[in-house]
């Protein structure tokens, strides 16, 4: 394990730890966010839910390459589909840059771990 797989995947994880909490803890901004871009209540929860399981699979893929991988690339198709929700709602760059930052650090991950 290189420290570029190390200090992506912190990145990433870090990253994803914060989109769950405040999807899961029902941040305000959160719930503008959920609203502005259409999806329902349960679904916002279990995005967050999934993503807290992308980080805990990319953390223990620290250990074990494969689950790194899998985990990586669930999150990369979470940051896909978030970006195709903001293309939805004609968000611009500010809006959808946090997804396009996850889907990079997302698919870096997964690279780094085929090294």
């Amino acid at each position: 394990m290189d420290t570029a797989t190390v200090v992506v995947t912190i990145l990433l994880a870090t990253l994803f730890t914060f989109a769950a909490s405040i999807k899961l803890l029902g941040v305000p901004q959160s719930l503008a966010i959920r609203d502005h871009l259409g999806v329902k209540p349960l679904q916002w929860r279990l995005i967050g839910l999934c993503e807290l399981a992308g980080v805990a699979g990319a953390l223990i893929g620290l250990m074990w390459a494969p689950i790194g991988i899998a985990a990586a690339i669930g999150l990369a198709l979470l940051s896909v589909g978030a970006i195709a929700f903001h293309l939805r709602a004609s968000d611009g760059v500010k809006d959808t840059s946090a997804a396009v930052i996850g889907l990079a650090l997302a698919v870096a991950t997964a690279v780094l771990h085929t090294l």
